[in-house]
């Protein structure tokens, strides 16, 4: 039981640490006056997308010899790069405009998650027995998350 409780309260600070930033462009979906529900759906979407990256990792991780393992720090910093340089080119503006969609949430979301996905790789892997129960935590965090930035 103890163990249990140590994986929730590792699961609500790594979902806080890397997930910051979010509330703030949750907060400002909110202010455009954006329906809930595509806000709600293209945070879910986003977040799951960032899982799924992460679990791929994980299977990375678990695939790759050890000593390559610490190289997956370079990940975060060059999917950060990738995107900064897309938004540059971009007109970031009409990403974030009162028309967002779902698709757009959440592709705004996935391309915030950068340094989600460097904190959830070696996470997954330490906890992996209790994977199921980590991402259960972060569903509902997900929904806290956008409560919050309402």
């Amino acid at each position: 039981m103890n163990r249990y409780l140590g994986v929730l309260a590792a699961s609500i600070a790594t979902f806080a640490a890397t997930n910051i930033d979010d509330a703030f462009l949750l907060t400002l979906f909110f202010a455009q006056r954006i329906p809930t529900r595509r806000i709600v759906a293209g945070q879910y979407a986003g977040f799951a997308g960032i899982i799924g990256i992460g679990l791929i990792g994980v299977w990375g991780a678990l695939a790759i010899a050890h000593r390559w393992l610490h190289f997956f720090g370079v990940l975060p910093i060059v999917i950060g790069i990738k995107h900064l340089v897309q938004a540059r080119r971009s007109e970031w503006e009409n990403s974030c405009s009162s028309e967002s969609n779902i698709v757009s949430i959440a592709a705004i979301t996935l391309s915030n998650g950068a340094d989600n996905i460097g904190v959830y790789v070696p996470f997954f892997v330490k906890g992996r027995g209790y994977l199921w129960s980590i991402l259960i935590v972060y569903a509902v965090l997900v929904a806290v998350w956008c409560f919050v930035g309402r």
